[in-house]
């Protein structure tokens, strides 16, 4: 195989992954704090608009931990849904639209890296903010 085609079989996925990444989100920040037994995670996207799937990671040192959730989810504009699931394949999900926002409550637990998954579907949905406030139980 010549060398102009194995730069192009390589070069396409990676393109592909590109392309993929800016059509579901962009502008995507996490921040997180724990005191103690308990702290905040919070997921922040400028500007989303199709399904994106992530790992959030609450603390790696709680591996299988249950913990409980105050969930807040809210847009400046569009409208998105967001799935949060955890390691014993239960899940939460909430939506806002812009001016809406949205809180649920509810437990998870994590999975062996002290993680959470976080499924989100936003249709031209700007200033996405997610907060995971938690507790372990």
């Amino acid at each position: 195989m010549n060398a102009k085609r194995r730069l192009t079989l390589l070069a396409l996925p990676i393109l592909a992954l590109m392309i993929a990444g800016h059509a579901c989100g962009t502008g995507y920040r996490t921040t997180s704090r724990i005191s103690g037994n308990s702290g905040e995670v919070r997921v922040r996207v400028k500007e989303a608009d199709g399904v994106d799937n992530t790992s959030i990671e609450i603390n790696e040192d709680w591996s299988w931990a249950r913990i409980t959730t105050t969930i807040t989810l809210s847009v400046g504009g569009g409208s998105c849904r967001a799935t949060l699931s955890g390691d014993d394949n239960a899940s939460i999900s909430l939506e806002a639209t812009a001016g809406s926002p949205t809180e649920v409550y509810g437990d998870l637990v994590t999975d062996g890296f002290g993680e959470v998954d976080l499924q989100t579907d936003c249709q031209n949905a700007r200033e996405v903010d997610l907060s995971i406030l938690f507790t372990l139980k």
